[in-house]
């Protein structure tokens, strides 16, 4: 079995999904599936050692214009290694171009959509082109996936067949998390992690804070990554009078991750709706046992129950982030980290992995 999985960003690019997509090609190699990948050049990429071969492409210099180039190396794949499914990480110019792939070669392909921002609003001709690109290779998949039920109602929305849509979310091996050691911090804190940017909301976060802060003088908040607001964040720490209590470590990684998360109290996600997919941090922190506090964005709903493994607060609202901080602090053991790792079971990812090995055999299989 041979898939080619074509992306738009890739290793060694930081983020989640080239980091999840690795995982992913790495479990499935384990499970006997020959995955190569099709991916633009990105700094450092030339350094970069894998276990497996990237095709690499040169994004082109007007993307809305000359995408469809990407067809003739495509093809030239194809020549020298035979695969039999495209598994697209992504719409445009992924899926767009595999639907003409499709076409030419007869080629089957896959769409995992990655975020719930799928189609821009029509200010101009230029998004209105985008989303018509975008609804053609969404339309035109043998199947798509979707991270949440969220993406799920948007792409039936723009088309889709019903029968064509599997719900298959992120998966998490929670074996890293049992054996990692607690951070040794001076306080007890709160985690929120991922990157400093706009949409993930951690300025709301530090304004929730405060109010927290001022009930649980004990508790600090650390808010791990780094990004384009990371200055913009420690002014309005600096600002609130919160300096010592918020900490900004950067960017964590490996050991030093897992030990946040298992020396914390709770996790938040603060994000803003629209460009959340599937946030997989959220599985992060239940595989450590942490009760979750997170925004109605796409996939949190899915994941977190209400009351029994962390609440959900509508987007923006500070004051209901610090109710729920205020909430899970006053009561500790309302939440057990037993009902948290058994609501994270169908989450696990030989259970993921396992979905799209069966949904890999059963489009190449189809005639």
């Amino acid at each position: 079995m041979r898939v080619l999985f074509f992306m738009g960003v890739y290793l060694p690019r930081p983020g989640g999904v080239p980091r999840n997509t690795h995982n992913m090609v790495m479990a499935l190699r384990e499970m006997g599936v020959d995955i190569r990948v099709f991916a633009p050049h990105e700094a450092g990429d030339q350094g970069l050692e894998l276990p497996y071969r990237v095709y690499r492409y040169h994004r082109p210099p007007v993307k809305r214009l000359f995408t469809r180039i990407h067809l003739l190396k495509l093809l030239a794949i194809k020549r020298s290694w035979p695969f039999e499914l495209i598994h697209c990480h992504g719409i445009d110019p992924a899926a767009y171009c595999a639907s003409f792939f499709k076409s030419i070669a007869k080629t089957a392909y896959i769409v995992t959509p990655r975020r719930t921002n799928i189609f821009k609003k029509e200010r101009h001709f230029l998004h209105k082109r985008r989303n018509l690109r975008s609804r053609k290779g969404l339309v035109e998949a043998d199947r798509v996936t979707a991270l949440s039920s969220e993406i799920a109602r948007i792409v039936t929305e723009c088309g889709v067949r019903p029968d064509r849509i599997v719900r298959i979310p992120h998966g998490i091996d929670p074996a890293p998390f049992k054996t990692a050691r607690p951070a040794l911090m001076d306080r007890p804190y709160i985690l929120a992690l991922g990157r400093l940017v706009a949409f993930k909301g951690f300025d709301l976060l530090i304004d929730a804070f405060k109010m927290v802060a001022e009930r649980f003088p004990e508790v600090d908040l650390v808010i791990a990554g780094s990004g384009p607001k990371e200055e913009e964040l420690k002014r309005q720490v600096e600002c609130l009078g919160l300096s010592g209590r918020v900490i900004l470590p950067g960017r964590v990684e490996g050991e030093e991750k897992l030990s946040l998360y298992k020396g914390a109290s709770m996790f938040v996600l603060p994000s803003r709706p629209g460009n959340e997919g599937f946030p997989n941090v959220i599985l992060e922190a239940m595989a450590a046992g942490l009760p979750v506090v997170a925004t109605r964005v796409s996939g949190a709903e899915d994941i977190v129950i209400p009351g029994r493994t962390g609440y959900i607060v509508p987007p923006g609202d500070k004051g209901g982030l610090a109710d729920a901080m205020g909430r899970l602090l006053a009561n500790p053991d309302l939440m057990t980290r037993k009902e948290i790792l058994s609501a994270l079971e169908p989450y696990h990812h030989e259970r993921i992995m396992k979905r799209y090995l069966d949904l890999y055999e059963e489009l190449i299989r189809k005639p």
